[in-house]
């Protein structure tokens, strides 16, 4: 029987472990001077509001790869609160967190209550990982055999029904920091007045796994404000809002070129309704606490000594499905 933090772990692993690509593209892909593509199938109305959202966002594009680029290597300390329901009512947890996310699809995210570790997810760019630290046995089951992320579905991990690929590469999506790739497009949002500002009536979509959507929207300060993601049906499967911008530190640029980073993420998970609350502390694009040795499983193994090691191989074929 696991301790009384399970059922929040299992949701907070549902919303971190969001989504991403099989193979994540290069950090600071060149722009270029082709526009975005538009989606075809959901032309309605002016075909000039297209061509405008194409001049309008193509910056926007250029701006989003470039701040992915100069946030490769980004680590952040921040609060965690928690918002679930199960079958005895509505709960509401806290806890503290570090975030770690390196080049090659590293990173780690440690979950932790009064000073002790409840959770470690991790990942090395080939295989992901997920340490349960909450109860008695403690466990951790390592993902095999697919560079960049592992896809499953989240009952078969933490019991929730939510799908889940167990990714550092996710936490990058959720948190509008990834790079978006060259086969990126521009969708009308369904249900937006004809009236509505270009930016309001446009997101930036683009395929993460199959059968799974990942769309953008901008703000006004032309930094993300959302994330979707959604199943091929268009059913949406989670979604962040991102608020605060503030600068993230960074080595040898100037102060006035640190990229920005929302402070404030909030993820919801739309099947279940959990609603995870992340408030950044001190977020740096540079190494200051990170260490090699977070992204080494062995080592990570030496250091935690779970009482049981379960291994799962995942081939490409399955992780599709």
């Amino acid at each position: 029987m696991r301790g009384e933090h399970a059922s929040t772990l299992a949701a907070i692993v549902a919303l971190l472990a969001g989504c991403a690509t099989n193979e994540a593209p290069p950090y600071g892909h060149p722009t270029g001077t082709e526009r975005p593509t538009v989606d075809n199938s959901v032309r309605e109305g002016d075909e000039k509001d297209f061509e405008l959202a194409a001049a309008e966002f193509s910056p926007l594009i250029a701006g989003q790869i470039e701040r992915a680029g100069r946030l490769a290597t980004f680590e952040s300390r921040a609060a965690l609160e928690l918002r679930y329901r199960d079958d005895s009512g509505d709960h509401f947890e806290q806890c503290d967190a570090d975030i770690f996310l390196s080049t090659g699809g590293r990173g780690a995210l440690r979950l932790v209550k009064l000073g002790s570790n409840l959770m470690w997810i991790g990942g090395d760019g080939a295989r992901a990982w997920i340490f349960r630290l909450d109860g008695s046995p403690t466990t951790v089951t390592i993902y095999e055999g697919l560079a960049g992320g592992v896809q499953v579905d989240a009952g078969e991990v933490v019991g929730t029904g939510e799908f889940t690929l167990l990714s550092p590469e996710s936490v990058r999506v959720l948190m509008g920091i990834a790079p978006l790739p060259t086969e990126s497009f521009l969708a009308r949002i369904p249900g937006v007045a004809v009236g509505a500002p270009i930016r309001e009536r446009f997101e930036v979509r683009w395929t993460m796994a199959k059968g799974v959507l990942a769309a953008m929207r901008f703000g006004a300060d032309g930094l993300p404000s959302a994330v979707f993601l959604r199943g091929k049906d268009e059913t949406e499967i989670a979604r962040t809002t991102l608020s605060e911008p503030v600068r993230a530190p960074a080595e040898n640029i100037a102060q006035g070129a640190w990229p920005m980073v929302a402070r404030r993420i909030e993820m919801v998970a739309t099947r279940s309704g959990s609603n995870v609350r992340i408030y950044l502390d001190g977020p740096l694009s540079q190494a200051k606490r990170m260490k090699p040795k977070f992204f080494v499983l062995d080592e990570i193994l030496a250091q935690l000594r779970p009482d049981s090691v379960v291994h799962v191989t995942v081939t490409q074929e399955a992780a599709s499905q």
